[in-house]
């Protein structure tokens, strides 16, 4: 069901591109090759049926994987911001109930993706809904604190998301969202057991993949979970790439009131701004 559901997204994906035969020969020019985003889905896909794989700890009753129930969206997202190697990535830990876990995307309020993204579509449901983390995609009236406060300062940074995807993409380390019987969001950070270090290892050969076909010079995890994960990536430790830390926009962080003034200070010393703006 789940590989079903994976490879109809991919179809979406695709759609409205002419599809080219690979020579019988096996060369791949770059006539032929795959756009940047289908590479990119086919990570995802890979990654979601090997942690399809794993055995979740007990006090995890629900898993949304919005990726897959969301998939008009998440690939609207890809097909229409993701057209390019990028320069600068930002990554996130795993779908805010009322955020990703609503609309695909990372961070992704619906009030963000509807008038900043312009994005629309319908969503589907998880096989297992829990009844108090109902999924309504853009039709959710409870916003996502950490999806306004991130996207609402980089697209005033920036200006609108067509200039800030030229060189910039956000994207999350986990797809997966967990809550526990009583429907609290279990952050990855707050897994237990084995399944825990399963998850990362498996994500974290996967963002290697993703940082690859992307490309950037510049990698900012989006809290200390992914910062302390993404320590362990070959691809972060180059000479030539700069892994940096955000704080996470999350009110449940620690002294966190003001996280747009800390974040905008963080982007103006790191002088990252004006890739945003997609400055020369």
């Amino acid at each position: 069901m789940l590989k079903r559901k994976l490879n109809a997204q991919k179809d979406t994906l695709e759609d409205g591109e002419t599809k080219r035969s690979i020579p019988n020969d096996g060369s791949i020019s770059d006539l032929f090759a795959q756009p940047l985003r289908i590479k990119f889905y086919n990570t995802e896909k890979k990654l979601n049926e090997a942690l399809g794989k794993l055995t979740p700890p007990s006090n995890i009753k629900c898993i949304y994987n919005p990726v897959v129930y969301a998939s008009q969206l998440h690939c609207d997202y890809l097909r229409r911001y993701l057209d390019s190697p990028k320069k600068l990535v930002f990554i996130g830990m795993n779908p805010g109930p009322n955020g990703m876990g609503q609309t695909g995307i990372p961070f992704g309020n619906v009030r963000t993706v509807k008038v900043l993204m312009q994005l629309s579509g319908p969503v589907d449901q998880p096989p297992v809904l829990h009844p108090k983390r109902p999924v309504l995609g853009l039709d959710h009236r409870i916003e996502e604190p950490s999806g306004v406060r991130l996207w609402e300062l980089f697209l005033q940074l920036a200006g609108n998301m067509e200039i800030f995807s030229q060189k910039c993409f956000v994207h999350n380390f986990c797809p997966l969202a967990f809550f526990d019987e009583s429907g609290k969001n279990i952050t990855p950070s707050e897994l237990k057991g084995p399944y825990k270090k399963q998850l990362r290892d498996f994500c974290l050969e996967t963002l290697e993949e993703q940082l690859i076909l992307l490309n950037p010079k510049v990698v900012v995890a989006v809290g200390e979970y992914v910062h302390a994960s993404l320590k362990h990536s070959a691809y972060c430790k180059s000479d030539s790439v700069s892994l940096l830390r955000l704080p996470h926009p999350s009110p449940r962080s620690a002294k966190n009131n003001n996280w747009p003034e800390k974040a905008q200070s963080f982007l103006e010393e790191n002088n990252l701004i004006h890739l945003m703006r997609n400055d020369a």
